[in-house]
């Protein structure tokens, strides 16, 4: 389950990526949680941001890795402003599989197409 709460505080830097198209950074972004469980976080911060006046759209999601092994890929949260513009979601997460390690996907989209992405260090559940 994946609820949109609301907006808007700084992220913590190393749980931020920088998307890069080769040669130029065209997309920010990144998040931050809180552990209520083994299966559940809080305020999970989400954000992004467009550095490319390129026409691609830029989303940022959440990455989990169940107890299993398995892993979790949410929705994403799409930004369609336009270069230099920046947006953010708080939401929770539950997942009865577990939540052992979180990570925060940012990427660029043409259409309904994932074109380049980067991926945060990863951090573990200690709960």
């Amino acid at each position: 389950m994946l609820s949109t709460l609301s907006a808007h505080p700084a992220a913590a830097a190393e749980r931020d990526c920088s998307v890069l198209d080769g040669i130029h950074i065209v997309a920010k972004g990144g998040g931050d949680q809180t552990y209520t469980s083994r299966n559940s976080l809080k305020d999970v911060y989400l954000w992004v941001k467009d550095t490319a006046a390129d026409g691609h759209h830029v989303a940022v999601r959440l990455v989990t890795r169940r107890a299993d092994g398995s892993t979790h890929v949410w929705s994403w949260h799409h930004m369609y402003s336009g270069q230099d513009t920046e947006d953010s979601w708080y939401t929770t997460a539950s997942d009865p599989g577990g939540i052992r390690r979180v990570w925060h996907e940012v990427a660029t989209f043409e259409g309904n197409t994932e074109i380049f992405s980067c991926l945060s260090e990863g951090e573990n559940n200690t709960v």
